[in-house]
This record gives C-alpha cells, sequence and structure tokens, in this order.
C-alpha cells in the first residue's frame, strides 16, 4: 500500500513479511489482510531491509504480534531502542500490549527454511544503508530489493543497481524477478544492464 511495499511470503506454518512501511496503520492493514489470506499463519518472522523509516515505521506492530525481528547488522541495538520507547502520547498497541522484543541480527547471511519454502536473506555491501538484506525467496525465484532497485519504468544503473547486481552474482541468483519495497516488480534479465550484469 501507499508508495512503499511489503512482501508476504506464506511458509508451511507460518508467514514471513518484508518491512513495515510508514507506521501502524499501514502495518495493521497489512496484518489483517494477510490473517485474511492465510488463515491460521501466524506471522512469525518480519524481515527489515534496512533502518529508514519509511520501510520500519510500522515495526511496532510487527512485535506486539508476536513476530521475530530480522534486522540487518549493525542495525539491532536501533531496533531494541524502538522497541523499549515509551509511546504514551498516542499509544500504540505495543504500548498496549508490553512484550519483549526478539531481534535477530544478519550479519553476512541466514536462511529461514521449512518443508515447502526457503528464503535467504544476504546483508549486501551498498551506497544507501551501513546494513540492507535483500531477500531470495528461492522456490519462486523473487529477490526483494528495497531502494537499490525500484522497478517503475526504465531503471538506470547507478552505484545501487550495480550493489545488487553484485550481490546476485555472488549467490548465484538468475533469471530472478526484482520486487521493489517501492515500485513493482522487473525481470532480472531484462535490467541486467543496470546491475552491471551486461
Amino acid at each position: 500500500g501507499g508508495s512503499a511495499n511489503n512482501l508476504i511470503v506464506a511458509m508451511k506454518d507460518h508467514l514471513v513479511i518484508f518491512d513495515a512501511p510508514y507506521g501502524e496503520l499501514q502495518s495493521r492493514w497489512v496484518i489483517d489482510a494477510a490473517k485474511e489470506k492465510y488463515p491460521g499463519k501466524p506471522i512469525k518472522y518480519l524481515v527489515l531491509t534496512h533502518h529508514h523509516m519509511d520501510h520500519t515505521g510500522g515495526t511496532r506492530t510487527y512485535i506486539a504480534e508476536g513476530a521475530q525481528v530480522i534486522v540487518p547488522s549493525p542495525d539491532k541495538a536501533h531496533f531494541e531502542k524502538v522497541a523499549r520507547a515509551p509511546h504514551t502520547v498516542a499509544p500504540d498497541e505495543l504500548q498496549k500490549k508490553p512484550q519483549p522484543a526478539k531481534i535477530v541480527e544478519v550479519k553476512d547471511q541466514m536462511t529461514l527454511k521449512d518443508d515447502v519454502g526457503e528464503i535467504r536473506l544476504y546483508n549486501i555491501p551498498n551506497p544507501h544503508a551501513q546494513g540492507m538484506i535483500i531477500g531470495h525467496v528461492a522456490k519462486d525465484n523473487i529477490v526483494w530489493v528495497t531502494d537499490l532497485v525500484s522497478p517503475r519504468g526504465a531503471i538506470e544503473r547507478t552505484p545501487g543497481t550495480v550493489a545488487v547486481g553484485e550481490a546476485l552474482r555472488k549467490y548465484g541468483v538468475t533469471d530472478a524477478t526484482i520486487a521493489g519495497g517501492h515500485g513493482t516488480t522487473a525481470k532480472q534479465a531484462d535490467i541486467a544492464p543496470a546491475l552491471g550484469q551486461n
């Protein structure tokens, strides 16, 4: 919704959601939509690609849902502070039903896997943020990329797009669909020049 997106991945008995754009209202809408589409599957993980507010403003809503939060190194301390901060002027869900935050940091890479799916998380060097996760949903060959590639119209080669291309080469990802935290989707082959893959 809005100008920033989420990716919801259904695993065997739980959901993984990428990013928490803007704030509580949008996150509540996404959580409710996910529960309606995938009844009985709790949100087990929230993967935050990086620390910028337009992709993390609703983090506390997911913590209140009981989701474990996965962040790139070195962002764990920041999100622990976000989770602990009192919200007393306009109490949010976490303020109303407090619980400890479960936050895990990805230094290099991590895999979330069960009987039906595998998601590979890579913390990649890039010019946008000190920590930046891209996620590869292996079965569907979808790569979730926030801010470094924003598919909508022609995509120019930039240091950000080249950083994604280098990561895809490093981890052997080919013929993927790039899904953007902003914008829509693009085929990896179609944007190869922007990724420095020509």
